[in-house]
């Protein structure tokens, strides 16, 4: 029987539903090893719905840890000490080093929410759906020297639909790549992995999101800011009078759209349905805002408090990232 040690992230859906698949390959879990709480972080706005991985491990007496340094050489001898045959990460956000990786008798594999090589790093669902990405996956590799490198032993792809959010489209991938679970403790089982080799090329790496990635940016077009707002509903904010106002709706404005070219950030209409803003190319129509305070509002209403009227330009923007 595979002796497999899980890696993951207590409070992540996405680790959770692959923890569930590997107790129910037939596995031997040897252990499970969470990401330290202060660490944790997730752009998937789903919650777990029990206890998750903990809890199970907690039930079933296997060990659990939560090292702050999971390469330090005491660890790792630990590790050792359980003779697993996999590592199988999945939402583990700490980088896992030689000598650890050399640990498993078969292979330290992770499972990442990308066609690698494109978009190693954190969040890659997220970064996806804001570059407006046609196709999105899973890959499992075998984890390598770098982050998220390594040869790619199974993956899936995902086709992006018209205004997913990440928590959708994570959804859908999750749904194909749960099964890879069982496939790949089957093909450990069997003696070996398939593994092909990545690439170099269209390998960029991306970080953690920061608050400026969620300012809504008047210079971008229209359609990007409505595929950004519709990716993390509730998190993207305009700013007005000095304050932040977040959006959880918007949609292409027609009416004014028209007329809104080389006018980012000009409030073309304040409506009783919608207010409509000019971007680079194109208009966005907001019809609702959420104050810091998380009261909601209408559009108008929002914007009026803060002093603004139709004609008025909102605060300039600055980006911190290229998408």
């Amino acid at each position: 029987m595979v002796r497999v040690v899980f890696w993951g992230s207590s409070d992540g859906v996405f680790s959770n539903r692959h923890y569930v698949a590997l107790v129910e390959s037939g596995c031997r879990i040897a252990a499970v090893v969470d990401v330290p709480t202060g660490r944790r972080s997730t752009t998937n706005a789903a919650k777990v719905d029990s206890g998750g991985f903990i809890q199970h491990a907690r039930e079933n007496g296997i060990p659990i840890f939560e090292p702050e340094k999971p390469n330090a050489p005491d660890f790792v001898d630990t590790m050792r000490a359980l003779t697993p045959d996999l590592f199988i990460a999945v939402g583990y956000m700490l980088l896992l080093k030689e000598p650890l990786l050399s640990v498993p008798r078969v292979a330290a594999t992770n499972f990442h929410a990308s066609l690698l090589p494109a978009y190693r790093g954190k969040h890659p669902v997220f970064w996806a759906l804001r570059a407006g990405e046609k196709w999105c996956g899973l890959t499992i590799h075998e984890m390598g020297a770098g982050l998220d490198t390594g040869d790619i032993i199974f993956q899936v792809r995902v086709p992006v639909k018209e205004g997913d959010s990440v928590s959708a489209l994570y959804e859908r991938v999750m749904a194909e790549s749960v099964p890879l679970v069982a496939r790949l403790v089957g093909a450990a089982c069997a003696g070996g992995l398939p593994r092909t080799p990545q690439t170099a090329e269209g390998a960029p790496y991306f970080g953690a999101t920061k608050e400026d990635d969620f300012r809504l940016d008047w210079r971008k077009d229209a359609s990007t800011l409505v595929r950004w707002v519709n990716a993390t509903p509730g998190k993207c904010f305009l700013a007005a009078g000095g304050k932040k106002f977040f959006c959880s709706d918007a949609r292409l404005a027609a009416a004014s759209a028209a007329g809104a070219a080389g006018k980012p950030g000009r409030l073309l209409r304040m409506g009783v349905d919608a207010c409509e803003v000019g971007a680079g190319a194109g208009a966005l129509a907001i019809r609702e805002l959420r104050t810091d305070s998380g009261r909601l509002m209408s559009a108008a209403d929002a914007l009026r408090a803060a002093g603004l009227a139709e004609g008025a330009v909102l605060e300039a923007t600055e980006t911190s990232g290229g998408l």
